[in-house]
């Protein structure tokens, strides 16, 4: 997989022109966003993982509104959540040894604290709050270690019948994550 440098994300974040947008961008740099790894033994699984696997999704997802011919959504939207909606992993990981381990010192929660880092900065609209929060789809309903899901399966429905690009962008989470990174480029 291609691997991505810290300024070329940061630019793209820029390029939002979303206000307070590079007090965010700090804020990633704060929790080493643009270092650590996607996943402790999954996709991702190495410095600067995090940061290839939001462009990589980033990369996808636009694709494939341009494809589709898909106008309601926004550059800026499609950025802000595919470049931050696993901003929860940011501080997860502890590399040691060249390998990552997770951080039981960091707070639990997944889609719902990306949100929550995000929002402490720019705002959302509500469709990129929608997308970010169900970007797990059916995994986002389960228990992740010592908490529930996130949600129900009828909130995951309903947000998937009410709004497709949350379907759609779930789709290109899960496709980069098991088809696109780690193949060479």
């Amino acid at each position: 997989m291609k691997k991505y440098k810290p300024e070329e994300v940061k630019e793209l974040l820029l390029s939002t022109k979303r206000e307070n947008i590079d007090k965010l961008i700090n804020a990633m740099d704060s929790v080493h966003f643009f270092e650590t790894a996607a996943s402790t033994k999954f996709h991702g699984c190495y410095a600067g993982g995090l940061m290839d696997h939001s462009m990589s999704l980033y990369t996808l997802f636009k694709d494939l509104v341009e494809k589709f011919n898909i106008k309601d959504i926004t550059q800026e939207s499609m950025i802000i959540c595919a470049v931050c909606h696993d901003l929860c992993k940011g501080g997860a990981y502890i590399e040691t040894d060249g390998k990552f381990k997770w951080n039981s010192n960091h707070p639990k929660g997944h889609s719902t604290l990306s949100i929550n880092r995000i929002k402490k900065f720019i705002e959302l609209t509500e469709q990129e709050e929608t997308i970010i929060r169900y970007h797990m789809g059916m995994y986002g309903t389960r228990d992740f270690s010592a908490f529930s899901g996130e949600y129900s399966l009828k909130e995951l429905a309903d947000a998937w019948n009410n709004n497709k690009l949350s379907k759609l962008f779930y789709f290109c989470d899960d496709m980069s994550t098991q088809f696109l990174e780690g193949v060479d480029e």
